[in-house]
């Protein structure tokens, strides 16, 4: 081939290349697969990440199937995190407002990484996004560094909370992680609990908790830090200050058949259980900067487990994961999906 003819290849595929993209970027161009992805946390007894797994040692069911499972490629916390932080601001809640404040350099170096983006919401009679969605490490500091008492003592929309978060989630990619730092109960939300809990199953949401109880931290707290409310206040009517209920290892169809009695229910223990999370109570002095390193440490540890679901698969289904061969491993997944929860590829 002579040399003139190469050139004039060259600008014919240029041509029809530079064409191509064009229709490309004038023609919308989507994939969608329906898969599920399952986060699962393995430690031993002692609370030790297991490494090392690979996907033909879990055995995970949907309603009672068995299924053949992948382990995604960009498990092992390599994916892009989106997080949320929702922070209750009642009143009642200044005192641990001035721990909060510490870990607001603690959240990209520590979870999110340099991919991954935080949002930054409180809660109280009131929702308010501070921070939206933001790489930046000076704006997530700042949002949370600001943070502020509300004028509402006691009240704390915690389910109107995470509604608001599995809505801002829908159009999130990768892995979507939600932080409540708050007490373990509602306080007038007009969301109810299983609305809750079927949002962030929908939207494939796992939630992580820091809880506390308000009464507990003024023991702690700087007296600058003290809200201008009597103990009698915070204590009064306080479900955080008695022993938590809810049972170890809460099933998710449990949790349903528990909707009754939702004054007995550790709400974020039920909304942690239920999506694969963990929570971290605190009472101590470090012990919010404390919740932030296990959540880091166990976000970046988790197996990332994917199936396709069934193409009739209707309503909720419930998922169960075990490592047949090590019965001694202590397993944490989320316990289930809703058919509208999907993976996009774009």
């Amino acid at each position: 081939m002579c040399h003139r003819t190469t050139i004039c290849l060259i600008c014919c595929l240029g041509s029809l290349s530079a064409q191509i993209d064009s229709s490309l970027a004038q023609t919308p161009f989507r994939v969608q697969t329906d898969v599920v992805q399952v986060p699962v946390s393995v430690t031993d007894r002692s609370g030790r990440n297991i490494d090392g797994l690979v996907a033909r040692d879990f055995a995970v069911l949907d309603d009672g199937f068995p299924l053949e499972v992948a382990l995604d490629a960009f498990g092992r916390g390599s994916a892009p995190i989106s997080m949320v932080i929702a922070i209750q601001t009642s009143g009642i809640s200044t005192p641990t407002l001035g721990k909060i404040r510490r870990i607001g350099g603690m959240i990209q170096p520590l979870v999110i990484g340099l991919r991954g983006e935080a949002a930054v919401l409180t809660f109280d009679g009131e929702i308010a996004w501070r921070q939206d969605f933001t790489s930046d490490d000076i704006s997530i500091r700042q949002a949370v560094n600001n943070l502020k008492p509300g004028t509402a003592v006691k009240q704390a929309r915690m389910l109107d909370a995470i509604a608001a978060v599995a809505d801002r989630m829908k159009e999130r990619k990768g892995r979507r992680v939600l932080l409540l730092i708050s007490e373990n109960r509602d306080r007038g939300s007009e969301t109810t609990f299983q609305q809750a809990l079927e949002s962030v199953m929908r939207e494939g949401i796992e939630v992580f908790g820091a809880h506390y109880s308000p009464y507990s931290m003024t023991w702690i707290a700087d007296s600058k830090d003290l809200p201008h409310v009597s103990s009698s206040q915070i204590t009064a009517n306080d479900p955080s200050a008695g022993p938590d209920s809810a049972p170890a290892g809460l099933d998710l169809l449990a949790i349903f058949a528990e909707l009754p009695r939702l004054g007995q229910i550790n709400m974020v223990q039920a909304l942690t259980e239920a999506t694969g999370g963990s929570d971290y109570p605190f009472v101590k002095e470090r012990g919010v900067e404390a919740a932030i390193e296990k959540l880091g440490v166990e976000v970046h540890s988790q197996y990332i487990l994917s199936f396709p679901r069934h193409q009739n698969a209707t309503g909720l289904h419930q998922i169960d994961v075990s490592v047949p061969n090590r019965r001694d491993f202590l397993i944490r997944w989320r316990r289930g999906y809703s058919v509208n929860q999907i993976s996009e590829t774009h």
